[in-house]
């Protein structure tokens, strides 16, 4: 079995290539820049780990890694993690903002998947997960590009599923809310314990819970498919 982890060097990318390696799975994961993190990561179990060097924001590039997959690697199991969220107000000069994150949260995961989702369909098996977030649903100021991104790949992720469905192939998004990663540091910038206490659970998520309900998607806990799960703080999302 293979897994195909994109953005394996995030924390919830590499909590995700443990699980999967762990429950049988060759993985191969990707990352930007940080090879030292990527050694990193495949050393938890290097004979059934290896990575590739991947730019999101490069379209070029990531159709040119499509096309290896068919020779190289054909995944059971797809997880696009990799994201930016790169806040900013939206008026102004935004153009290059939003073209860099819709095409890092949007445009490259859903290149990926549609190869992938040709390939799992001449196996007549195969899971697709989309990681995404609740900011597709709860807009906050400054997170007009990356919420948007994250709505057009849940959107994206429901009509594959159903082009797909009749091959065995099954799709899903999870959506966490705030999760204990160093995205929650920077957009909490000190303030950490300000920002649980506005929470109504007056907690966050860990990386093992968002792996988790991956796992539990693969293995079929999680029967459905064309859904978005989210996993939240307590504040419910409509």
């Amino acid at each position: 079995m293979k897994a195909l982890i994109i953005g394996g060097t995030s924390e919830i990318g590499k909590a995700i290539v443990n699980k999967l390696v762990d429950g049988g799975y060759d993985v191969m994961f990707t990352y930007n820049s940080n090879i030292n993190k990527a050694e990193k990561v495949a050393s938890y179990k290097p004979t059934n780990i290896q990575f590739a060097k991947l730019n999101l924001a490069n379209t070029q590039e990531v159709v040119a890694f499509t096309k290896m997959l068919k020779s190289d690697f054909s995944p059971d199991v797809l997880v696009n993690v990799a994201g930016i969220t790169n806040d900013a107000l939206s008026f102004g000069e935004i153009s290059e903002n939003l073209e860099k994150v819709h095409t890092v949260n949007f445009l490259s995961p859903s290149i990926i998947s549609a190869k992938a989702a040709e390939l799992m369909m001449a196996n007549r098996k195969g899971h697709i997960i989309n990681i995404s977030s609740v900011a597709a649903k709860s807009p906050k100021t400054g997170n007009g590009a990356y919420g948007s991104a994250k709505i057009a790949l849940e959107r994206f992720t429901a009509s594959l599923s159903l082009e797909v469905a009749r091959f065995k192939v099954r799709t899903i998004n999870i959506a966490p809310a705030f999760v204990n990663t160093p995205m929650f540091t920077q957009f909490a910038n000190g303030k950490e314990k300000e920002v649980i206490r506005t929470l109504p659970l007056r907690e966050i998520l860990e990386v093992e819970d968002v792996a988790n309900a991956a796992m539990a998607f693969v293995t079929g806990n999680i029967k459905s498919t064309g859904i978005t799960l989210s996993l939240t703080n307590g504040a419910p999302v409509l």
